[in-house]
């Protein structure tokens, strides 16, 4: 896929590739007009909702545009598949008001909601409003992993001072200064060293 970053504001950038899926061939070739007097060019079009996660693997867009009459569950179920494999801006046109639906969407990986029709001007805010967001929640999940990260690394070294102030005696902060050391000396990451000292108890225990 391509690095969209750059690419937040769709006036700025048309080099982006959008995914167009429409089971309404009409509707659909009025979506594409729209998109291209947004100044868009690369345009690919599907006109199943089936088999959506394969189509994205395939095609590798910068942004997937779906028109349909009220989400599926079906559809949602594989816009959550690709939030949690590739994920990429959402922009959905629909003619369902309803917030139980326009709940489902978001949580599915939607970053724009369109219920209000189709034209060059909407499809343009919708897009930038979607990639706007999908950089807002790149961000997020950034720290929410980082600070996953972080929690198992404290856990680990958590874990090893307490196997240090079991099988030898020390207390908290002698068992920490200890794992520094064996760092400091091998030139690791405390984190690494930690993982070494549990892997050898668990090796003796095995013994």
């Amino acid at each position: 896929m391509s690095d969209i970053s750059s690419k937040t504001q769709l006036g700025e950038q048309n080099s982006i590739r959008i995914l167009l899926i429409d089971e309404s061939l009409p509707r659909a070739q009025l979506l594409q007009s729209a998109l291209r007097e947004a100044g868009v060019r690369d345009i690919v079009m599907f006109h199943r909702t089936d088999g959506l996660f394969d189509q994205v693997r395939e095609v590798r867009p910068d942004v997937i545009l779906i028109e349909v009459e009220s989400p599926k569950r079906d559809t949602l179920e594989q816009l959550s598949l690709i939030r949690e494999h590739n994920p990429m801006p959402v922009v959905m046109f629909t003619q369902d008001y309803e917030s139980q639906s326009i709940q489902a969407a978001v949580s599915s990986g939607v970053c724009a909601y369109v219920v209000d029709g189709v034209n060059k001007q909407q499809v343009q805010s919708a897009i930038n409003v979607a990639m706007a967001t999908f950089e807002e929640f790149k961000g997020l999940r950034k720290e929410v992993q980082q600070a996953r990260r972080e929690l198992s690394q404290h856990k680990r070294i958590d874990r090893a001072k307490a196997i240090l102030m079991n099988e030898r005696g020390l207390s908290e902060d002698e068992a920490y200064r200890a794992l520094r050391k064996l760092a400091m000396d091998r030139k690791r990451k405390l984190q690494d060293v930690a993982d070494d000292v549990i892997a050898m108890s668990k090796l003796f225990d095995r013994s």
